[in-house]
């Protein structure tokens, strides 16, 4: 079954050592995420990249991309407006510093099971 919609994409990017309260800022929003009902999220860590400051950082093999904590992070939400918004308001909160950028874009879901109009319904309501 596919099922088609107009969405927002959110994309955050972040240092890998940014923290709240304690915790990876990318965990703490995962879990903050769950919270409110957002339907997924996808969170990637750069090999190489640079920032404001202009001091490019690599990663040349598997062992240093994964316990290099100085790489970028970028989380990944395709949702409603309204859900973006409530991201937005957790980000007020607990993103120390960063990047946001925000974009209308078409979603395309493909389900391996048939999507009833209660179920468009209900999504539409979130």
């Amino acid at each position: 079954m596919k099922v088609r919609d107009s969405k927002k994409e959110l994309t955050i990017y972040i240092n890998g050592h940014d923290e709240y309260k304690g915790r990876p800022l990318h965990k703490a929003l995962i879990d903050r995420f769950l919270e409110i009902g957002i339907t997924g999220c996808t969170i990637l860590k750069s090999n190489s990249g640079y920032g404001s400051n202009l001091q490019v950082k690599y990663s040349d093999d598997l062992i240093s991309t994964l316990l290099q904590k100085e790489s970028s992070m970028v989380i990944t939400v395709v949702e409603s407006e309204s859900k973006i918004e409530q991201i937005i308001q957790i980000l007020d909160i607990c993103m120390p510093q960063g990047i946001v950028t925000i974009k209308d874009v078409e979603f395309i879901r493909y389900t391996k099971t048939t999507v009833t109009p209660e179920d468009i319904r209900l999504a539409d309501k979130n």
